[in-house]
């Protein structure tokens, strides 16, 4: 092949190729799991395109063309696989959402991943690393124990013992504002970040800007929590009251005033092992991103697949808080919002939403609350404890609005 790639991706959303795209160097083969348009699209226009990086300051454009090949699962799977095989993979990568986490069959994301590394042991393939860079605790750790679960099942146990021994899975955490795209060029912001576990894949990585760090936990934390939760929250408040962008929820008074107290009165207290992170500076820093004018990043876009974020975004963060003894009213708050949100919005676009739905429009708030809340499908629950509290302020949104609840809460504190 005129082109020896070195990492294979999954994923070939924007997010990719503002992010994962713009640090690697090396040659990539990235790949589409979910339709073939993208890949068709990209490889249509030599695999080349602009990133804007934009801000109130201004804007800058860069030309990327380290994605080699644009390929379609699983239209393209012969050409992948050859990838897969080839000495020369290091690497593969995925941003594949958080859903994909789960086995599903052979359809799969874990599947999947057991069948490429499947084909690459059959060739006594050396060892690569696989990464992770989705919002999901202990993301690779978390797909590695999925895999081998799959090929547990198999009855395969030369694979079996080759993926455990030979397969690495740094954990990582990826940060990067980006839009769904309505260009062909992908805006983005300036900020961009990726944290990996040491491993030896940082050779690949010495000119730049990845960090390699010990424990990727603590960054981990702070990212899921202190902004995707807060993320989350704005984009429900925003589908509620009418609210198209973030920026512009961010930015009005009362909202301003109950994310910036939930970030440091509370989410702060949840993250024990900060990893040197200056935790409250990082929660401004935060706000400033997500307040930026230009990015013009819908709420409906990232109030998308609710039932699989607001587990590891909100419920693990007050659990946490639960078990230090914490009071926790702005996030219980932001619990209540997500529910009203499922029972008012006509366009909710989750894999549970036939489900939540009907339960979060009962007309007892408590009903609603514990229906939805103790759903089997959800691998990480909410402590019960917490359902009284959470129906309290359900019931506040249904008597009065969103808004007068925020209000309520930044007074009593």
């Amino acid at each position: 092949m005129a082109n020896s790639i070195e990492f294979l991706h999954l994923g070939l959303g924007a997010f990719h190729r503002a992010h994962q795209a713009v640090f690697i160097k090396n040659n990539i083969a990235s790949v589409s799991m979910r339709k073939p348009d993208v890949a068709d699209a990209l490889r249509a226009s030599g695999n080349k395109y602009e990133v804007v990086s934009r801000d109130a300051g201004g804007e800058s454009a860069i030309l990327i063309d380290s994605i080699k090949e644009a390929l379609y699962y699983p239209r393209d799977i012969a050409r992948i696989t050859e990838i897969v095989q080839a000495p020369e993979l290091q690497a593969i990568t995925l941003t594949v959402t958080e859903k994909a986490y789960r086995n599903d069959g052979v359809d799969g994301v874990p599947a999947r991943m057991a069948y490429l590394l499947g084909e690459r042991f059959k060739i006594g393939g050396s060892s690569i690393a696989i990464i992770s860079c989705d919002n999901v605790p202990s993301n690779s750790k978390f797909l590695r124990s999925l895999v081998l679960e799959v090929i547990s099942a198999s009855g395969n146990t030369e694979l079996l013992t080759w993926v455990t021994n030979e397969i690495r899975f740094p954990n990582s955490m990826i940060d990067r504002i980006v839009p769904a795209m309505t260009s062909d060029a992908i805006m983005t912001e300036p900020f961009n970040q990726w944290v990996i576990e040491n491993d030896p894949i940082e050779k690949l990585f010495v000119d730049s800007s990845v960090q390699f760090v010990p424990d990727v936990k603590p960054f981990e934390l702070a990212k899921i929590r202190l902004f995707n939760g807060v993320h989350s929250t704005l984009a429900y408040i925003g589908e509620i009251v009418g609210i198209e962008f973030v920026a512009n929820a961010v930015t009005q008074p009362v909202v301003a005033a109950y994310i910036k107290a939930m970030q440091e009165n509370e989410i702060v207290h949840s993250i024990q092992e900060n990893g040197g992170i200056d935790l409250r500076d990082y929660a401004a820093t935060i706000r400033q991103r997500i307040s930026n004018p230009t990015l013009k990043h819908r709420a409906h876009q990232i109030a998308m697949d609710g039932s699989q974020k607001m587990q590891q975004r909100i419920f693990d963060v007050l659990n946490d808080l639960a078990e230090q003894d914490r009071d926790s009213p702005l996030l219980v708050a932001s619990v209540a919002i997500w529910l009203h949100f499922l029972a008012v919005n006509n366009e909710v676009d989750d894999p549970l939403a036939d489900i939540l739905t009907p339960l979060a429009k009962l007309p007892s708030a408590i009903d609603a609350v514990s229906g939805c809340l103790t759903l089997a499908e959800f691998s990480r629950k909410l402590s019960p404890g917490y359902f009284g509290d959470v129906a309290a302020d359900l019931e506040t949104i249904r008597n009065t609005s969103v808004m007068e609840l925020l209000e309520a809460k930044i007074s009593a504190l």
